[in-house]
């Protein structure tokens, strides 16, 4: 049995496409219940979700949230809720602007081993029918890059990041991991704490599906403005992972500072000169093992087409992992209409 869960809010014109994706799953009816949360929507959603649940009753449940508790992250909560009338030894959890093809949660079955405890999947931007711009195509790059590294690093047996449209968890897994306890009042990071504290119990594996059938595409960012509060907000929850992942990124981010130092100190010609080789030879290492990362994971996922964005991704990476890093930890970002901190307000 699987509960494929969802949070919305003000997802009207979204809604639909996900629904339908959903209730054309290959996975037996009998066996799939979708729980959506209507998380204090102002637009259409309740009447698209009163729609679907007469039209198929039993399959779509739904419920709506009113009020938001103090010091509660809005989509931990919506998902908590959700959670409460989940039917589902496994709970798969994707976003309401998402669509999958009718194999998405049979793909994800095929990791469903007796010690797996959770298993996420690649999400991809929707390609526009006009195709990338440079723009778009440096946008969508560097997010499908999170997707391979999640995939490099659950290989690894060190998982640290996951996304939340795609992934699904073993229910009880989830609650001896704590569900959401450590970390209800960070805003974001609902994807990565779940990862990160199912993996600490040290009694469940973490699986990648690799398969193309496993894959999602979502909705991207409309504007270099959208996609910079989203980053903003991705960012500020990584100060609250655990121990070890957290002095990871830490690392991550000083190799990231110190090539931007050292680049910017051979701008100014401080120096001999040699600071600002430095700088050189640390971007080109960085950029050339990125290379050969995205390679192999384009390959394995089937966008090699999307390579040729890369250089100006390689580009963007530093000063957006780094401004956004910082904007994301101690300033604040729009989501879903609303001006939020690292942390819910109490």
């Amino acid at each position: 049995m699987v509960t494929v869960l969802i949070a919305a809010r003000d997802e009207e014109s979204n809604l639909p496409s996900t629904l339908d994706a959903l209730l054309q799953q290959e996975w037996p009816a009998d066996r799939l219940q979708i729980v959506v949360v209507d998380d204090r929507s102002v637009d259409g959603t309740p009447a698209v979700l009163s729609d679907y649940a007469a039209r198929y009753p039993g399959r779509v449940d739904s419920l709506r949230i009113e009020a938001l508790p103090p010091g509660m992250s809005p989509k931990k909560h919506a998902l908590l809720r959700g959670l409460e009338q989940a039917r589902g030894e496994w709970i798969a959890v994707t976003d309401a602007d998402c669509t999958m093809g009718k194999r998405w949660l049979t793909a994800l079955g095929t990791e469903f081993y007796d010690d797996t405890g959770m298993v996420i999947g690649l999400t991809a931007y929707l390609e526009p029918d006009s195709g990338y711009s440079p723009s778009g195509g440096t946008r969508a790059l560097e997010f499908i890059s999170y997707g391979i590294s999640a995939a490099a690093l659950v290989g690894l047996g060190f998982p640290v990041i996951a996304n939340a449209n795609n992934l699904a968890y073993r229910r009880r897994a989830f609650d001896e991991a704590g569900a959401f306890a450590r970390h209800g009042t960070v805003v974001s990071g609902d994807d990565d704490f779940t990862l990160q504290e199912i993996h600490a119990t040290g009694n469940w594996a973490i699986r990648y599906c690799a398969a193309p059938e496993a894959r999602v595409e979502t909705t991207p960012p409309e504007t270099w403005g959208h996609f910079w509060e989203q980053r903003k907000r991705w960012a500020g929850k990584c100060v609250h992972y655990r121990p070890a992942q957290l002095a990871f990124l830490l690392a991550v981010f000083a190799f990231y500072a110190a090539i931007a130092v050292l680049l910017t100190l051979g701008l100014f010609h401080v120096g001999d000169g040699s600071l600002g080789l430095l700088g050189v030879i640390g971007f080109l290492v960085k950029t050339l093992a990125d290379l050969w990362v995205m390679r192999s994971g384009f390959r394995l996922f089937g966008l090699m087409p999307l390579l040729r964005f890369f250089p100006f991704t390689a580009a963007l990476h530093i000063p957006l992992v780094l401004s956004a890093t910082v904007a994301g930890s101690f300033g604040s970002f729009t989501w879903k209409g609303q001006k939020l901190g690292r942390k819910a307000a109490k």
